[in-house]
């Protein structure tokens, strides 16, 4: 399950060659422009790209990891989190809890364990960047 506005699954849902109507089905709550979709859900427009292998995803995974720490673990506002993940929900590369380029798992609620929530990470895509803290 994931939350987001509205406008973010029309926009996926577009992406994919779909309409919202096509997909509303996965809307399990409304509130307001705010929604929270079931991503298992059949209904739901999925990437069309699979993740990388599960050896690439953790060589990924680990590097940003070394450079995190190495970095002194700075961590993105809460506001930059909440910006990077606007981002990243309608993304063509966002599956709904895995990016399908870098394979990492993408969480607004992590703040350990995404990347989202590491200052000195960016999207491999260059949707968002690296921030100073």
């Amino acid at each position: 399950m994931i939350r987001c506005k509205i406008h973010h699954l029309d926009e996926r849902a577009r992406q994919r060659g779909k309409t919202l109507a096509d997909v509303e089905a996965c809307i399990v709550e409304r509130d307001g422009d705010e929604i929270t979709v079931d991503t298992d859900h059949d209904a739901y427009p999925k990437a069309t790209s699979q993740p990388p292998a599960m050896i690439s995803r953790a060589k990924n995974f680990a590097v940003a990891a070394t450079q995190h720490v190495a970095a002194g673990r700075p961590r993105a506002s809460d506001e930059e989190i909440e910006r990077r993940w606007n981002i990243c929900q309608p993304c063509e590369h966002f599956n709904g809890s895995v990016c399908v380029k870098c394979g990492c798992g993408i969480s607004r609620d992590a703040k350990i364990l995404s990347k989202l929530a590491w200052a000195d990470s960016k999207c491999p895509v260059d949707k968002w960047q690296r921030v100073d803290t």
